[in-house]
């Protein structure tokens, strides 16, 4: 009977020990003490940060650009191609001389229009004091102040056209320059040689063959590829939580150890791009 009654024991045992809860596993490590970084993660590209697009001066024929894309150029040294003027003309005095006068002429116009102002402003004033004193209608108050609005009018206008014209002279200046800077061939021929703006190499050629050309028309683009900064771009409720100046970690790069950097510019607006899943998303 003893032999029973541990047996039975034993099985209640079991049976209790097996209803009971099993107790959760867990991973016991070492409370250590560190910084916390959170970041935001997306893909970038890299880019040259001054890119310089060299164009054609004036109207004319440019001759065939032997320069490769990749070689190194110098600022003010390098010739990137050189131009046959179509309309020597455009290297004439005169045109200096006539830009000159209109400024003058500009200038005129602008001191008449501040002493027509000058004397508007007088004539109100006598006016406002008049129409206190009673002697003068609330009709010649009221022209008397579109009066000096008008000349207001018409010396802001004329200080516009000053300016104009002294742009006007200072195209003209660069033009002369230009043609101080050409060369003549034996034949008589000018030409206008187009140097690099800045040291570099040359990233991109979008004319090589001799051509005549319009004015501004693209021929190279020019910069330092030793000047790289990493464009991305971010949904913009995560870029509001990015700010100038915070610490940058380029990884997947190519190389064996993550770059660091500067956040150098947020631009200020966003624009919407469609992700892979066709969801439209407003980025920055």
């Amino acid at each position: 009977m003893k032999f029973i009654a541990l047996a039975v024991v034993g099985f209640l045992g079991l049976v209790i020990w097996s209803l009971l809860p099993q107790p959760v596993l867990v991973d016991i490590a070492p409370v250590v003490r560190g910084d916390l970084s959170v970041t935001i993660d997306d893909e970038g590209e890299t880019r040259i940060r001054n890119v310089y697009v060299v164009s054609a001066p004036v109207a004319g024929r440019v001759e065939r650009i032997e320069l490769e894309v990749g070689d190194p150029v110098v600022a003010d040294e390098t010739v990137l191609a050189v131009f046959q003027p179509q309309d020597p003309a455009l290297l004439d005095v005169r045109s200096l001389s006539e830009a000159e006068a209109g400024v003058g002429l500009a200038e005129a116009d602008l001191a008449r229009a501040k002493a027509e102002l000058d004397f508007a402003k007088q004539e109100l004033a006598r006016t406002e004091q008049l129409a206190k004193e009673g002697t003068v209608s609330t009709s010649t108050l009221d022209r008397a102040r579109l009066a000096l609005r008008t000349a207001q009018a018409a010396y802001d206008q004329a200080n516009t056209a000053v300016a104009k014209r002294r742009a006007d002279l200072k195209t003209a200046r660069a033009a002369m320059a230009t043609a101080g800077s050409s060369r003549k061939s034996d034949a008589g021929v000018t030409y206008i040689p187009v140097r690099a703006p800045v040291s570099g190499r040359v990233l991109k050629r979008m004319q090589q063959s001799a051509a005549v050309l319009a004015a501004g028309t693209p021929l190279l683009e020019v910069g330092d590829p030793s000047e790289l900064e990493i464009v991305t771009d971010f949904l913009s409720t995560d870029a509001v939580k990015i700010r100038e100046g915070n610490d940058v970690i380029i990884d997947d790069w190519g190389g064996p150890a993550p770059l660091r950097g500067k956040v150098r510019r947020v631009e200020p607006f966003g624009f919407r791009k469609v992700s892979a899943l066709g969801v439209e998303e407003q980025r920055v």
